[in-house]
């Protein structure tokens, strides 16, 4: 066999132990070397040990031994080691390389015995790399990151299966894998883009392609091209702000459909997610995905990518009980009331809520109250006596939400109509239920809640932080601007585009949005209008959407696609917050490699070759 050694363990002069990856099983799967010099070890045997003992971590080997299969039980290991004789043999069995996650569950867990006979040292490894199992590798070492971090590596095969299996269910399916280019134009999609600059003199240089920041227009393109059903996990860029679940770059499972309306899609994408939770997680998710509104998700949730697992939480109106906290009609005053275990002390409730409240307080619009139910020092808060809700206020709350001692109230003042993403208290509810479940104050559902979100505004406000198309009507596409108008709504498109809804569906496990899609404009006349008219693209970068509006004007038919993000899919799977863990080689938070120490300065001779400059305080040269 062939892997990695790990630091041996001497139990005493004749018997020794070292852990051993090879990596075909997974670092988890405890496989172990076991030199054994008690009965009558040949001349073989002590120079095998004698080498397992001069190797250092690290170090890659070529060992040769018998291999057995134990149960892996705590009391079976230290059986083993504490009585230093020759291990009777438990079970004799052929090698497994199964990963632990795709081993049929029920079954006991083993670990595998190699017996050493002989092993030879493949390389060395540098003096200054220390290794013990308490040590942790900073990202510029991400290769031993990956070697010796069970869980990075696990994700790596997890990803690998998700991939084969969205392949071969889309095949299934008559879905073609079709492969679009990365080096594209830059077009007014809506995120900001990479750009490529190239030698190319034509205009006088300056002529740059920009990385795909979807396969949006080429997968339209197929469509027109008589392809009628495309996939492909697909590389696309977008220089965003990064949080831990973004990257720079990062992979989305896209697919696109012709003839097909969005029904189709999410009755594809309802039927992959079934069969990738089930083979990956053994969890049957039933019939059809409940459908949400994108008024109701803001309305009752504060966002448009709702946890349903905790059903109760909702957000309710108390304006009528509480008409003294506002000031005119488009002020709201809202609440939401978190139910939390009812055998819980209630003073470990009011220590989250103080803490919580803390750190999540602020003044002008962050502002917000908060209290338990049947805290005794509840009416005394401060917050609460300068708002002006006593004890008689707090019964007619407590009465229209069904709170119950113990339950955790938090009161917001919201301004104007429902626009965007999340409200303020929508934010906090999502931080609450997160912080609560840390502190075991609720108990968090084993079953996904899976929805889909529907008829978003097919606009929203521009903003200087996310500028959409750069028009100057205001507005930018909430999707992108190749989405179709509902058909109901169309006739308020030019009177009030504002109002209009989107053919637009997300859809969202547990608070996670894992992708959206839409039914696409396929009129030619009706995409100008939109880039035109609606949201007044400038002329000159309108042209930059010429060659689709050709493609449109040829015979397109109807069509519809989704984008599931990939990396986001197999952190949802692993378990994970952050996407960095489910990704061999991803961005800091800078948008850095710091393994190989990428972006890199360039000389100025080779920017020139490029047709650039730098800047120097402001200034070219």
């Amino acid at each position: 066999m062939h892997g990695f050694l790990a630091p041996c363990r001497i139990i005493n002069k004749k018997l020794t132990f070292a852990n051993f990856f090879d990596f075909h099983s997974g670092p988890k799967s405890q496989i172990q070397i076991v030199s054994n010099l008690f009965e009558d070890p040949t001349e073989d045997q002590i120079k095998a040990q004698e080498t397992l003992l001069s190797i250092a971590p690290f170090t890659p080997v070529s060992v040769t031994g018998k291999v057995f299969r134990r149960e892996s039980t705590r009391r079976n290991k230290e059986e083993f080691e504490s009585k230093a004789t020759s291990p009777k043999i438990l079970v004799k069995r052929e090698f497994s390389s199964r990963h632990p996650s795709e081993r049929t569950p029920g079954k006991t867990p083993t670990f595998i015995e190699i017996h050493l006979q002989s092993i030879q040292k493949l390389n060395s490894v540098t003096k200054d790399l220390v290794y013990t199992p308490d040590t942790v590798f900073p990202p510029e070492q991400r290769h031993l990151q990956l070697r010796t971090k069970y869980s990075l590596y696990s994700a790596l095969r997890l990803r690998a299966k998700v991939a084969s299996i969205c392949r071969n269910h889309l095949e299934r399916n008559d879905f073609l894998e079709v492969e679009t280019p990365l080096l594209f134009k830059s077009t007014p999609e809506g995120a900001r883009e990479f750009l490529v600059p190239t030698r190319s003199k034509e205009n006088g240089g300056g002529m740059c392609y920009a990385l795909p920041q979807s396969p949006q227009q080429y997968k339209q393109i197929l469509m027109a091209s008589g392809v009628a059903r495309y996939f492909q996990l697909a590389k696309c860029f977008r220089d965003e702000d990064l949080r831990a679940d973004r990257q720079p770059e990062f992979t989305q499972l896209d697919l696109e459909m012709s003839f097909a309306t969005g029904e189709d899609v999410m009755s594809v994408i309802e039927e992959l997610l079934n069969k990738i939770w089930f083979e990956t997680l053994g969890i049957d998710l039933g019939g059809g995905f409940q459908r949400m509104t994108w008024w109701y998700a803001m309305k009752f949730y504060g966002s448009d990518k709702p946890d349903l697992r905790f059903p109760k939480t909702k957000i309710n109106e108390i304006t009528s009980i509480l008409p003294h906290l506002v000031k005119n009609k488009d002020e709201h005053i809202e609440v939401i009331c978190l139910h939390t275990d009812r055998h819980i002390d209630i003073e470990k409730i009011e220590k989250l809520r103080s803490s919580f409240e803390e750190t999540h307080k602020g003044k002008g619009d962050d502002h917000f109250l908060s209290y338990v139910f049947g805290h005794p020092s509840t009416h005394l808060h401060p917050d609460l006596v300068a708002a002006k809700i006593d004890e008689e206020k707090m019964v007619e709350i407590n009465r229209e939400i069904w709170a119950t001692p113990g339950c955790i109230i938090l009161i917001k003042l919201r301004k104007g109509d429902l626009s965007g993403g999340s409200t303020k208290l929508g934010l906090l509810r999502a931080a609450l239920l997160t912080a609560a479940q840390r502190e075991n104050l609720i108990k968090t559902p084993e079953r996904p809640e899976f929805v889909w979100i529907i008829d978003f505004p097919l606009f929203s406000p521009s903003s200087d932080s996310e500028p959409g198309q750069s028009g100057t009507a205001g507005l930018s596409s909430t999707h992108h601007p190749f989405t179709a108008p509902n058909p109901k709504d169309l006739a308020m498109l030019a009177s009030a585009p504002a109002k209009v809804r989107g053919e637009h569906y997300d859809i969202v496990v547990n608070g996670v949005e894992l992708g959206g899609g839409s039914r696409r404009i396929h009129d030619a006349e009706l995409q100008k209008y939109v880039l035109e008219s609606v949201l007044k693209v400038d002329p000159s970068r309108i042209h930059q959407f010429d060659h689709l509006l050709k493609v449109l004007d040829s015979g397109c038919p109807p069509h519809a696609g989704i984008a599931l993000g990939f990396d986001r899919l197999v952190a949802i799977l692993q378990g994970t917050d952050s996407v960095r863990d489910v990704i061999a080689f991803p961005k800091s938070a800078k948008g850095a490699d710091l393994l190989v120490g990428s972006p890199s300065l360039v000389s100025d001779k080779d920017l020139e070759t490029y047709h650039l400059k730098k800047r120097t305080n402001g200034q070219i040269g």
